[in-house]
C-alpha cells in the first residue's frame, strides 16, 4: 500500500503554505527511496565541485534512452534549457510559433527577447491539423515548439502523427519537442522527440527529472540536440549550472525503473477515476499520460465556484486564466489519502450542483 510522504490531511489550513499542493504538477509519490538513500551516502562529497561536463550523467541518460551522450546538454531544470535554446536561436523580431495554450515559459521568454510569438489553433481535444501548422509555420518561422504530452491541456499527439507533422516543416525552422511528461507515455522508450532529433537537423528534444522522477526541487533536465545545434547552445550554458547532488540524483533515478512504473501507474489510475467522475456529470476532462487532470467547465462561474470550494477544503489547484482558458481548472495528483479526500469533496459538490439544476 502506498504511504503518504507529505502533509495535507490535517484540519482546514489557515495559510496557503499549509494547503494540499495540487497546483504544481509535482510527483505525488516523491523521489524514490533508492535515490534518497544513495544521495545520503554521497553527502560527504558535496564539498567538491561537480564535473562541469556532467559526463557521468550524460552517459547514464544515453544508456537509458538510447541517445548519444555527446549530443546532450544538462540543465538546471528544463526551464533553463528553454532559456538557453531561445536565447541562442532568437533575436528581436525573430518568429516563434507554438500550439495554442502551450506551456507558458515559451511565450514569456519570447517576449523578453523581443521575438514575435504566434499560436497555432487546436481543436476541442487539443489536437492540431497539418493545414493549421503549414499555414502558420512557414519559411519565416525561426522556431516551432510542440509540447507533447501537453501541459496544461493534458492531451497527447500520437508519435506517428507528430512525425508526419514535423516532416512538413522546413529544415530552416528549429523544431523543439518538449517532452516533460514523456515517461508517462506508452512510447517512452522511443518518443517522437528522440526520433526527430536522430533524423533531422535543427531539432531539440527537452526532458526533465521533475515529473515522473519526483526531483522537481533539485532542478534537473536534459536536452537532446541535433549535432548542428550543439555548439550554439552549449556556449550559452554556464559551468557548474547543475549541483553535484542533483546530478547524482539523476543518475540514481534512472536506475529505479520500479519507482517510475509505480508513479505512472498511480497517476494513470487517478487520471481515469477523475475523468470518469467529471464525465458522469457532463463535465469535460482529460488526463492523457500526465500527472494531472484538465477540467473544462461550462462557464467561468462554475469553474471559479469549484476552485473556491476546493480551496476552502484545503486544496490548491490551478485556474488557467493565464492560458486564456477562463473556464478551465488543472488539478495535480496528490498522495492516496489526499486524493481520496479530493474525490469525496468533488463527488459531494458535483452531486449537490446536479440536484440543484
Amino acid at each position: 500500500m502506498l504511504s503518504d510522504k507529505t502533509q495535507g490531511d490535517a484540519e482546514l489550513p489557515e495559510r496557503k503554505d499549509e494547503c494540499i499542493r495540487l497546483h504544481a504538477n509535482e510527483n505525488p509519490l516523491g523521489m524514490s527511496d533508492q535515490v534518497q538513500n544513495q544521495c545520503m551516502s554521497d553527502l560527504l562529497l558535496m564539498n567538491q565541485y561537480p564535473d562541469p561536463t556532467y559526463r557521468s550523467l550524460r552517459s547514464a541518460i544515453g544508456h537509458r534512452w538510447n541517445v548519444e551522450p555527446e549530443q546532450l546538454i544538462i540543465g538546471n531544470g528544463s526551464d533553463e534549457l528553454i532559456d538557453i535554446a531561445l536565447r541562442s536561436l532568437l533575436k528581436p523580431g525573430s518568429r516563434i510559433v507554438a500550439l495554442r495554450h502551450s506551456f507558458m515559459m515559451y511565450k514569456k521568454r519570447a517576449h523578453i527577447l523581443g521575438a514575435i510569438y504566434n499560436e497555432i489553433p487546436v481543436d476541442n481535444n487539443g489536437q492540431v491539423t497539418s493545414n493549421d501548422i503549414n499555414e502558420i509555420a512557414n519559411n519565416q518561422t525561426d522556431i516551432l515548439v510542440l509540447v507533447n504530452p501537453s501541459n496544461p491541456l493534458a492531451n497527447y499527439i500520437e508519435p506517428s502523427y507528430l512525425l508526419s507533422l514535423v516532416e512538413e516543416i522546413p529544415l530552416s525552422t528549429t523544431v523543439i519537442i518538449d517532452e516533460a511528461y514523456a515517461e508517462f507515455t506508452p512510447d517512452r522508450e522511443n518518443t517522437a522527440g528522440l526520433q526527430i532529433v536522430r533524423n533531422r537537423i535543427n531539432s531539440v528534444c527537452l526532458r526533465t527529472f521533475s515529473k515522473a522522477y519526483g526531483l522537481a526541487g533539485l532542478r534537473l533536465g536534459w536536452a537532446y540536440l541535433s549535432v548542428d545545434l550543439l555548439p550554439k547552445l552549449e556556449t550559452r550554458r554556464a559551468p557548474y549550472n547543475v549541483s553535484a547532488l542533483s546530478s547524482l540524483a539523476g543518475e540514481y533515478a534512472l536506475q529505479d525503473t520500479e519507482h517510475l512504473n509505480r508513479t505512472t501507474e498511480y497517476c494513470g489510475n487517478w487520471g481515469k477515476r477523475l475523468v470518469d467522475l467529471f464525465d458522469a456529470f457532463g463535465i469535460k476532462a482529460r488526463s492523457e499520460y500526465v500527472n494531472f487532470v484538465f477540467v473544462e467547465f461550462g462557464n467561468d462561474a462554475s469553474c471559479q465556484e469549484i476552485y473556491n470550494i476546493l480551496e476552502r477544503e484545503g486544496f490548491l489547484t490551478s485556474r488557467l486564466t493565464d492560458y486564456s482558458l477562463e473556464n478551465c481548472l488543472r488539478i495535480s495528483f496528490g498522495t492516496p489519502t489526499q486524493m481520496e479526500k479530493l474525490f469525496s469533496v468533488l463527488q459531494r459538490e458535483l452531486i449537490d450542483r446536479h440536484l440543484l439544476e
